[in-house]
This record gives C-alpha cells, sequence and structure tokens, in this order.
C-alpha cells in the first residue's frame, strides 16, 4: 500500500538509538511528597519539579479486583535547544541524520515491581543504525539484544549525559492498576525474557516502544494490537500515543498519567496530537 511505502521511508531516516546492556548501581530517589494518591497504585518516586499528574478514582471491585499497580517509564528524546547548542551535551554530530535520531529517541520499559523496570535494547552498538541490527535475526544464536532489569533511576538516567538530572526531562509515567493474574503473568515475563530473550533488537524489528506493548499485551493489560507490534509501535512516541488512550479509555478504572515538561534549554519531541500541550 503507498501509505505503508511511505511510512516506511520514514522509518529509515529516524533510528531510535537505545542503551547496550550494562549492569550499572544507582540509587532511587527518595519520594516525592504532596501528591495525591489513589487506592492500589503507585505514584511516581523520582523527580518532583514540574511534575503533573492526572488523577481518578478508581471504580468498585470488579470479578477480577486491582491488587496493585505497574508503571511505564517514558523518556523522550531531545536534542540541544537553539541557542544552547555548544552549551548543552550532544552525542555525535549536528547532521540532519544524528539530529533526528536524538531528537526522536528516547526509552520506554516496564516497571513491572517497585523499582524494577523491565528494559529491552541492544548488546552492542553496531550496523549503520548504531543501535542493534538493521534487520532482525531469527536465529538466537545471532540476536543482539538482551532485557535487563533497571532500578527506576537507572531506567531515567539510561541515556546518560544530560540525561543524569531527573528533574530537567521531560517525561511521562503511566500508572496502570493490575489483577493478580496480570501481576503474575509479567512476573514470569520477567524472569522469562531476562534469562532467555524472545527476539532480535533491531531498526527494522523489535525495540524498546514495541517491546514495551508487547510485554503489556501479553500480560492482557492492552489489546489494541496482537501482532506486527515492531511496525504498529515502532517509535517511542507512538507508544506514548497508544498508552494515552488506553489511559482516556480506563480512567475510571483507576489508570493515572504524570507528565514533566523538562529543562528549556533542549528541544524536545512533541506527542502525537499533541496531547501534553507542551
Amino acid at each position: 500500500m503507498p501509505g505503508k511505502a511511505a511510512i516506511l521511508l520514514v522509518l529509515i531516516l529516524i533510528s531510535l538509538g537505545a542503551p547496550a546492556c550494562q549492569s550499572v548501581a544507582s540509587q532511587t530517589v527518595p519520594d516525592q511528597t504532596g501528591l495525591q494518591q489513589a487506592a492500589q497504585t503507585r505514584e511516581p518516586r523520582t523527580g518532583g519539579q514540574g511534575l503533573q499528574q492526572t488523577t481518578h478514582d478508581i471504580s468498585p471491585a470488579s470479578p477480577d479486583p486491582i491488587v496493585d499497580s505497574i508503571r511505564v517509564l517514558c523518556l523522550y528524546g531531545s536534542i540541544p535547544a537553539k541557542g544552547f547548542e555548544g552549551k548543552e551535551p550532544m552525542y555525535g554530530g549536528y547532521n540532519f541524520i544524528n539530529r533526528i535520531t536524538k531528537l526522536h529517541g528516547g526509552h520506554a520499559c516496564v516497571e513491572y515491581a517497585p523499582d524494577k523496570a523491565l528494559s529491552f535494547q541492544p548488546q552492542r552498538h553496531s550496523s549503520i543504525t548504531h543501535a542493534g541490527h538493521l534487520t532482525n535475526r531469527s536465529n538466537p544464536k545471532n540476536f543482539n539484544s538482551c532485557f535487563r532489569i533497571y532500578t527506576e533511576y537507572r531506567a531515567w538516567t539510561v541515556l546518560g549525559n544530560y540525561y543524569n538530572n531527573i528533574d530537567s526531562l521531560r517525561r511521562a509515567t503511566f500508572v496502570i492498576p493490575v489483577t493478580a493474574v496480570q501481576k503474575q503473568r509479567l512476573d514470569s515475563i520477567a524472569r522469562v525474557y531476562v534469562h532467555q530473550t524472545p527476539y532480535d533488537y533491531s531498526f527494522l524489528g523489535m525495540r524498546c516502544a514495541s517491546s514495551s506493548y508487547e510485554v503489556l499485551e501479553a500480560a492482557g493489560i492492552v489489546s489494541e494490537y496482537k501482532h506486527d507490534f515492531w511496525y504498529n509501535v515502532f517509535t517511542t512516541r507512538r507508544l506514548r500515543y497508544l498508552l494515552y488512550k488506553e489511559y482516556l479509555r480506563n480512567k475510571d478504572k483507576g489508570w493515572r498519567l504524570y507528565t514533566c515538561k523538562g529543562s528549556l534549554s533542549r528541544q524536545w519531541e512533541t506527542d502525537q496530537d499533541n496531547w501534553t500541550h507542551y
């Protein structure tokens, strides 16, 4: 179809870099006070400056009662804002491709338990995309991918450099109530995926956004897409938009959303339909 062909041409220009697998110990920032907490949900625990909250009461008990909540941590991509070139860090050159890559980069992961975020990424920066293979490999022996369990602080600062100050980051946090069955599935998925990665990390394949959606779908939390995750959830921007639509449909069931605008010294990626109004 012409539409898909055009989209694929654009995708070739937009490579979302992801950090190579590494284990770095990090400390978690203390809980942020002053935020209203709804029953059975956890509010963001790090970074309070500029944090905006949308909160709703949880609906009455259902046949599958809510027993806990998880969070999807979405970090926006960015480049130095106009007038801050040379002052704000910029990994790589200022060429068009690199600017597009960084602006539409960022990261996303699923915090399935307190301070345990399941993060999908390449083991080595390779190929012309510098973020895993260009196309996926079918043989597990050739995978350049891994799942790691990070602390919340490490999940936010995984890109390093200008991402070390959490309060300066543009980010969105989706708090999602889960049932006992959904929680059990997530725990099981995390154990299995960390032990044996189910798919390769590649530019034209699974990456952090599509893998995060795949994990949520496997746990029975989202259902808009059940296959072709790499194409349907190609970017972190697309993942945020899909979760935002889920939030609108489920806010009366306890879904919550937190956003932070981020530093003005950086140009941040905007959201589809500009739902954050930044």
